[in-house]
């Protein structure tokens, strides 16, 4: 395999000065060198000014049947946070969570948009086997890029477990919170999937109309507890307090039983809106104003565990669904020092902050270089909960334990698949990653690199474009695959193997919609559904 030698490392850029110094980790660069700090093989170990070590015993003891909570940004972009190297960005307490826990850098969503990434998170599996996607399966036509709309008939295959329902017959209680997008008809939402409650706007702000969104979307949005529209048109603006009441009130009844929560924030998906005490509260505008008040919620979520005094028994994450929106300019994210964002299958498209916070477990101020995925969180919180992903399908997930408990160095996690709609566009194994297609999306012609372009077309490289992502984050320079044939070869046989093995349920995005499935209280007025309106 063609390799770098092995130099001490000359210059490293503000961006990541700022993340290394957040996280305590400058006094290990005298001794990096770019040969040990590899993302390949032989990754570096987590570290931090308080990294922890296992026991004696090789292990770290953990507590039986822990509690998850999963926290989950909407757009969110990887440079977004201040502890991901944000200059403006108020995230103190994400910061909070990265400075007592552990962030890892290599961290990636399992698709470039909402849906498709949330079906990932719930199973396990990468997506196109849940039937999340649109299009023809085995085409290259069109890359499917899409997501449920309140209209749709479908969601999440209901043949898919999720989490939740994994995680019952353990013993755990279950709860779900915000926006789910995997299906809005009854069989599909969170309240038939395993969840013993739910409560929120199952879809994206910008699809219905409320009083951060005056135009005539589908419909007034509702808000649902369980099954049933309990409010609406729902106050999105002050929706937040609301969400946060209700995620402390599910803590403190299960304070003494081990438990599994999901919250899927509306933040930070346009149109961004914040709740009158955060707004003109930052200096990064409107943006910064709603990432803030997630922020606050994050906050309000890690004092109510210590309350509690299950902080020791608790693991609170932190990704998000995609990389940001370029379209909405100054009032959509940041991707730090990587290309593109929502929509593509550049590294701002999937690649996503991955935090882990739980005292006692995961040390404090570490970093992981380690490969990790969104796809990895159900499969971890089984396992921690002693149990076992279904043994009668493919798990594309990982077990993160080792990793967070600091026993793992590299990690279980060796490659990642890139797949926008039915298309399998990329593959990263270890350091490298091979483009055999690129497209833009979410990004309008006034943005400076014009493969992230909404008109950037979807284009075949054969030869793959081949990158190396631990020198080149913004993938700039392919590299020259004369002189990577090992590289590659090794990528093009683990395609080969994966495209052999993969297989597609019926896309559920192509079953259609009617108006008639829009959610509404009150579904016999007229006109449908703009009618609907109750207060529960």
């Amino acid at each position: 395999m063609a390799s770098f030698p092995s130099t001490p490392v000359p210059f490293l850029s503000v961006w990541a000065l700022s993340a290394m110094f957040f996280s305590g980790a400058l006094g290990s660069l005298a001794s990096c060198e770019l040969g040990q700090c590899s993302a390949g093989l032989n990754r570096p170990r987590a570290s931090g000014a308080a990294a922890r070590k296992p026991t004696e015993q090789g292990r770290i003891e953990l507590p039986e049947k822990p509690n998850i909570i999963i926290i989950y940004g909407d757009d969110v972009g990887y440079g977004d946070l201040n502890g991901y190297g944000h200059p403006t960005s108020s995230t103190p307490n994400l910061d909070r969570m990265i400075s007592e826990g552990m962030h890892m850098t290599q961290f990636y969503s399992a698709a470039p948009v909402c849906s498709p990434s949330r079906a990932s998170l719930m199973t396990g599996r990468l997506y196109p086997r849940t039937g999340v996607y649109s299009g023809q399966a085995g085409t290259n036509s069109s890359t499917g890029l899409s997501v449920f709309s309140p209209f749709s008939n479908g969601g999440l295959n209901l043949s898919e477990v999720t989490v939740a329902q994994m995680l019952k017959p353990l013993g755990y209680a279950t709860g779900a919170l915000g926006k789910w997008h995997l299906g809005i008809k009854e069989p599909y939402l969170p309240a038939s999937r395993g969840f013993d409650s739910y409560f929120g706007v199952p879809m994206t702000q910008n699809e219905c109309t409320s009083n951060v969104e005056s135009a005539k979307r589908f419909g007034p949005c509702p808000i649902m507890h369980n099954n049933t529209v309990a409010i609406q048109p729902a106050d999105v603006q002050n929706i937040d307090a609301a969400y946060v009441s209700n995620i402390k009130d599910f803590m403190t009844s299960h304070r003494n039983d081990p438990f599994f929560f999901y919250y899927a924030s509306h933040h930070t998906h346009m149109p961004q809106f914040a709740a009158p005490a955060f707004l003109n509260s930052t200096l990064r505008g409107l943006f910064g104003d709603s990432l803030a008040e997630l922020d606050w919620s994050v906050g309000q979520i890690l004092d109510h565990v210590v309350e509690l005094g299950i902080q020791n028994r608790t693991l609170v994450i932190f990704s998000a669904d995609n990389g940001p929106e370029l379209s909405d300019g100054d009032l959509g994210g940041e991707q730090g020092q990587l290309k593109c964002g929502k929509g593509t299958t550049w590294e701002g498209g999937v690649r996503e902050p991955g935090i882990f916070w739980w005292p006692g477990v995961v040390a404090p101020g570490s970093i992981s270089y380690a490969l990790g995925s969104t796809l990895d969180l159900s499969v971890t919180a089984v396992s921690l909960a002693g149990g076992k992903p279904p043994a009668d399908r493919a798990i594309d997930g990982y077990d993160l334990t080792p990793v967070l408990t600091g026993e793992s160095e590299m990690g279980p996690r060796e490659e990642m698949f890139y797949y926008s709609g039915h298309m399998l566009m990329a593959i990263r194994q270890h350091k490298y990653k091979a483009h055999f297609w690129t497209k833009g999306s979410h990004c309008h012609n006034s943005y400076h690199d014009q493969d992230c372009w909404d008109t950037a077309p979807l284009k075949a490289h054969e030869p793959p474009l081949l990158f190396d992502l631990e020198f080149d984050t913004k993938e700039r320079f392919p590299l020259d695959v004369k002189q990577y044939e090992t590289v590659l070869e090794s990528i093009m046989a683990l395609k080969a193997g994966h495209e052999g093995k993969m297989t597609f349920s019926p896309g559920e995005m192509n079953t259609g919609g009617s108006a008639e499935n829009f959610p509404c209280c009150n579904a016999d007025c007229k006109p449908r559904n703009f009618c609907c309106a109750c207060k529960t």
